[in-house]
């Protein structure tokens, strides 16, 4: 029988059901073909914080510009005093720790307070040098030492290098570093554009012979710090 021979309702039935079995076929190549293909991961960027506090790093890494691991400290980076004068790196017998900051970085701040004064007392042959890096001005509320990481960033504008220097003076006095072998600095601008830090803080480890031998960007509490001096 052809199909014109077929009533209106037979044609009309058959074309429907001829119709959902196309699409049935189809449906079902769709779901053979995504079971098949294989599986595509995606994966987030990473979200990163200048400021999320990290566990010191251990393990040298290859580094690029003036901290490299495994090259000599950039010793004759320009750096000024609280006062306006020129000056360097300082160098302890034993080793070194240099502390890229910010003065309203909470976290630095977290190290100014609570680590770097017990461990100077601890390492008197080491130096601290704590370097200011940030044109911003504000001082942190570092908060207490337990739990740790629980202040509050400062608030200013930007800064002049003279005006850093004020700012870090008063920094001193709120932090009450004062001992001998703890050394703050503010990084002039040419200082600040060579060095490029971009986690605050950035801390490295300098050995006795004037090595970087570890670097952490982030902070790290006393327990964690001790890591650093060997």
């Amino acid at each position: 029988m052809v199909l014109s021979q077929l009533s209106s309702p037979t044609r009309r039935w058959l074309g429907l059901g001829v119709g959902a079995a196309i699409l049935g076929w189809m449906g079902l190549g769709f779901t053979l073909g995504a079971w098949l293909a294989p599986a595509k991961t995606v994966t987030a960027a990473p979200q990163t914080s200048a400021f999320h506090p990290k566990t010191p790093s251990t393990t040298p890494s290859a580094g690029t510009g003036p901290w490299a691991i495994g090259h000599t400290a950039p010793w004759s980076a320009a750096l000024t005093t609280l006062t306006g004068h020129s000056t360097h790196l300082a160098r302890g017998s034993q080793g070194t720790i240099v502390m890229a900051m910010a003065s309203w970085c909470l976290f630095c701040g977290y190290e100014d307070k609570w680590v770097w004064p017990t461990l100077a007392k601890a390492h008197p042959h080491w130096a601290i040098d704590i370097v200011d890096v940030s044109p911003q001005g504000g001082i942190a509320d570092p908060g207490p030492q337990n739990p740790p990481f629980h202040g509050h960033d400062g608030v200013g504008g930007p800064l002049s290098v003279t005006q850093m220097q004020a700012t870090m003076r008063q920094y001193v006095q709120t932090y009450g570093l004062h001992a001998a072998n703890i050394h703050v600095y503010v990084a002039p601008t040419a200082t600040q554009q060579t060095w490029n830090i971009t986690s605050f803080p950035t801390i490295y480890v300098l050995n006795s012979h004037g090595v970087v031998s570890q670097t952490t960007p982030g902070a790290v509490t006393v327990s964690q710090a001790q890591a650093l001096f060997h």
